[in-house]
């Protein structure tokens, strides 16, 4: 009975498997069963039986799926050659990771060069492509420009737009789809949690419809929302603040948040993205006043432009309006100009651009630099493997067949480097935005995307093939008799190796040196910038902002400002307090054309700018800026009763030059309302626009009469550390006023320090990578005389067997270690001097060719390629002539 079951089992087999095999697999399963039968238990027949019943219908399965398979020529000839090829590829892989295996510090070596090739350079093409590259997130991007202005006559080779100049713009022009303009402001915000400061930016209608975004919830502005008495209490909010304050909270919609103490209605909620959706929290519009003012520069504006218009019509078009302004209105608009920038440049300007695209190119070398220790190290191992090459080949191996298996090896060690790479990369990235380094945009939204893995595979298969091709190509596997004969040793493929091996040190010392140069400029340049006399003291120095609501109005506003800086300064760990109207060391501050009053005007000369401020009397001492001449500002000094000012050493230098500037006039607000004003005292120059920029022309009047803002601007020097006394002073504060939130506080350190923060990342960077760079290239000099004095231990035994003294011969090792060193050294110098040029803009107080960084860097190399020969040099004071001739 079961024999006739698994017979018409059977028949789910191909017939030609029943007519070859039926037979034999019936008595199989009869014997089987009588066996298990025999050996008695309770469960072994059923389970004898049960199991041939699977086994056959396993077999049948896979019977009749071959047989499907075999039903076209071409499947089946395709099967039978990837049945061949893919034993050998993975006899190929087995076979380099029993390699690997065998060798464990040789794999490991190759493996972290390759992490870190491949990390740094993926790293760092990250960030090139997250702030350079990356799409911005507008629509049809092409066709957005940033407009701004320009006024030779001023000395302005680009400046801001004036409200109404705006306008006029906005009306006549006809070759653009949207303009607007954006100015940038501040709110407090209260409700149910602690009042807080948050950043605002006042908007044109045509502002965000430039753009071409789309809300993430409810609207934006629409046409006529920018008109008096239509487009007060509505707010729109980034995504950002949304997020983070609303707990992105679709509900916000329709509801209103408290502004300044004013109900704001919330139309919508921006898209996230930069730049501009998120320079402020809130963006409310910017209302259209009949009576512009013409000369305050102090407006962004962004156009779109229309379907089919180049940036060149619109820039005609825009240009024409210009000269009708300018005939207009020739107080204020002589020389007016336009200028139109294209929406790649908002995210990096040419400075920063050339900084990444350098970084960039030095990680490429770096790269290079690691692929060449690679391919030397996997040299090495071929030559040694002579022996075994040459009796595979004997026994049949193809050359091709031995070269396979080297790429094989080659791209095996390039994806194990690429997935450390990949994994270092990613950790260098979370670092960096961690660090969120001052001057990088974007550097939030840095991530390893699909662009950037692309290129880290790419990148994995060049150095894969790059390391694997030479020493398969020049392995001694050609004279198979000679390598069976002394395993590979005095084959004439030795010399030519050997001439690869210093060219490859060559080419690494040269890109060292190249790099060690640029990271020498650079760290030279940031001692300079450091250096620099700032004019202040930032040492023990805060700067905060309190916000104080307008609905206190002007008597309260004065007194409530008044008592937060006497409180502040009558505090024992404060040596003294100021308010100023504009956050120092910002460029935020506006200006105003300023003459010397017994002075002529010299026809067609640009009128001088400078930044004006409204201080308090201690900010000079809070600041440490010292007085030169003249006095500081005392309670008596009030603003415009009469005019009197204190200007810096370099406006006074300006006007007055050679002259004791105290007692003169000045005409302040020069060609706009020409305010003669008395100076009164000079101090020191600031350098408030960056430390590698010129001191600014300042101009300072006292607060005297003006303590009525809405923000004040602190500096608080204190007498320690200046981070112990923050929660002093909010305490202050609060005792003032509960309701009064501070916030941006930061210590005058930092924001120095903020300053220089994009040179100071691209010195480290380039810094380390030239010493890995000088790390790797050293492992190759090393490496090579090591080779070299190995494969002629036995010539160096006969010398000093003939004679020959070891201090001889060791120079003479340490000597010809050293000339790929020098010529590399040549090399890289020659290139050094034209690279250097290109780093011309990132360099400050030194230029590109300076003598004593080369001097520096070549010395640098000397002596440490001098020890690297050395070091494997000197085995032969060690080595015993007898013991060296038994090698042969």
């Amino acid at each position: 009975m079961l024999l006739a079951v698994y017979r018409l089992i059977l028949r789910l087999c191909p017939a030609a498997v029943r007519r070859d095999c039926g037979s034999e697999m019936e008595a199989l399963f009869a014997e089987c069963l009588a066996r298990e039968r025999r050996r008695g238990g309770r469960w072994r027949w059923p389970w004898a039986c049960a199991r041939g019943v699977i086994d056959v219908v396993a077999f049948a399965a896979r019977a009749r799926w071959d047989q499907i398979r075999s039903d076209s020529r071409e499947t089946r000839q395709a099967s039978v050659r990837s049945m061949r090829r893919s034993p050998v590829i993975l006899r190929d892989i087995r076979g380099a990771l029993r390699l690997m295996r065998a060798q464990p510090i040789m794999s490991c070596a190759i493996v972290l060069m390759l992490t870190l090739g491949v990390g740094s350079t993926t790293a760092i093409f990250s960030v090139v492509y997250g702030v350079l590259l990356k799409p911005l997130p507008f629509p049809e991007a092409d066709r957005l420009v940033q407009v701004s202005g320009s006024l030779p006559s001023r000395g302005w080779t680009s400046t801001s737009l004036t409200e109404a100049n705006f306008w006029d713009l906005h009306d006549q022009n006809s070759t653009l789809e949207s303009f607007g303009i954006l100015a940038f402001g501040s709110f407090t915000l209260t409700g149910s949690e602690a009042p807080e400061r948050i950043s605002a930016a006042r908007v044109t209608t045509g502002f965000l419809r430039s753009l071409g975004i789309r809300p993430v919830a409810g609207r934006l502005f629409e046409n006529g929302e920018d008109a008096p008495g239509r487009g007060e209490g509505l707010v729109v909010l980034s995504h950002r603040f949304w997020t983070r304050r609303f707990a992105a909270d679709p509900g916000i919609v329709g509801r209103s948040i408290v502004l300044d103490g004013r109900p704001y209605s919330v139309l919508g909620v921006l898209p996230p993205g930069s730049p501009w959706l998120d320079s402020g929290d809130a963006f409310v519009p910017f209302l259209r006043r009949p009576n512009p003012n013409r000369g305050s520069f102090e407006y962004l504006g962004v156009a779109r432009l229309k379907p089919h218009v180049t940036s060149e019509a619109a820039l005609g078009d825009l240009s024409a309006i210009a000269k009708r302004l300018e005939a207009a209105y020739p107080a204020t608009n002589t020389g007016m100009g336009v200028i139109l920038e294209p929406s790649r440049s908002w995210v990096a300007n040419d400075q920063l651009r050339r900084t990444l695209w350098v970084l960039l190119g030095a990680v490429l070398l770096l790269l290079l630099v690691a692929c060449i220790n690679v391919t030397s190290l996997l040299l090495v191992r071929a030559t040694s493997r002579a022996r075994e090459q040459a009796v595979r080949a004997a026994l049949g191996a193809t050359r091709s067949d031995l070269v396979r298996e080297r790429l094989t090896e080659s791209l095996l060690y390039a994806a194990i480097g690429a997935a450390g790479g990949w994994f270092l990369a990613s950790r260098l990235l979370a670092a960096l935005v961690a660090l969120r380094p001052a001057g990088i945009p974007r550097v939030a939204e840095v991530t390893l995307n699909g662009w950037v893995l692309t290129f880290a595979v790419l990148a994995a298969l060049v150095v894969g093939l790059l390391t694997g091709l030479v020493p398969a190509l020049r392995a001694p596997i050609g004279n198979v008799v000679t390598a069976l004969r002394t395993g590979g040793r005095g084959s004439a493929g030795d010399r030519g190796q050997s001439r690869l091996r210093r060219l490859f040190v060559a080419t690494q010392v040269a890109v060292a040196l190249v790099l060690l140069v640029g990271a020498g400029l650079l760290v030279r340049s940031l001692v300079g910038v450091l250096s620099v006399d700032r004019g202040f003291q930032s040492e023990n120095r805060l700067v905060l902002t309190v916000s104080v609501p307008s609905s206190y109005g002007s008597p309260r506003l004065t007194q409530t400002n008044q008592a937060i800086i006497d409180r502040l300064a009558a505090l024992p760990d404060v040596t003294a307090a100021a308010a100023v109207s504009s956050r120092p060391l910002s460029s935020g501050s506006t200006g105003l054309g300023i003459a010397a009053a017994d002075k002529p005007d010299t026809p067609g000369a640009p009128v001088p700018w400078a930044t004006w401020r409204v201080i308090t009397p201690d900010y000079f001492k809070a600041m440490g800026l010292p007085v030169l001449a003249g006095r500081p500002f005392t309670s008596q000094d009030i603003i415009a009763k009469p005019w009197r000012a204190v200007i810096s050493k370099r406006t006074a230098q300006l006007l007055w030059p050679g002259e004791n500037p105290i007692g003169k006039t000045a005409i302040l607000w020069k060609g706009q309302s020409n305010r003669p004003t008395e100076i009164v005292g000079v101090v020191a120059d600031m350098r408030e626009r960056g430390l590698e920029n010129d001191p600014t022309l300042a101009v300072y009047f006292p607060a005297g009469g003006a303590m009525d803002a809405t923000t004040l601007q602190l500096v608080v020097h204190a007498n320690r550390p200046a981070a112990s006394v923050i929660q002093s002073l909010r305490a202050v504060i609060t005792a003032v006023d509960p309701s009064l939130p501070v916030s941006n506080i930061r210590t005058l350190d930092e924001i120095v320090t903020a300053s220089v923060a994009t040179r100071r990342m691209t010195m480290w960077l380039l810094l380390a990578f030239a010493s890995l760079a000088l790390v790797l290239a050293l492992a190759g000099v090393y490496g090579v005389l090591a080779y070299s004095i190995s494969a002629r231990t036995a010539e160096i035994g006969v010398r000093l067997a003939l004679g020959a003294e070891h201090r001889r011969v060791l120079r003479t090792m340490v000597a010809h270690g050293m000339v790929p060193v020098a010529a590399g050294a040549a090399t890289g110098l020659a290139i050094a001097l034209v690279v250097s040029r290109l780093m011309s803009t990132m360099l400050f107080g030194i230029r590109p060719h300076d003598p004593a960084t080369y001097a520096a860097v070549l010395g640098a190399i000397a002596a440490v390629a001098a020890l690297a020969c050395y070091l494997p040099a000197r085995r032969i004071l060690r080595l015993d002539p007898s013991i060296a001739l038994r090698t042969e």
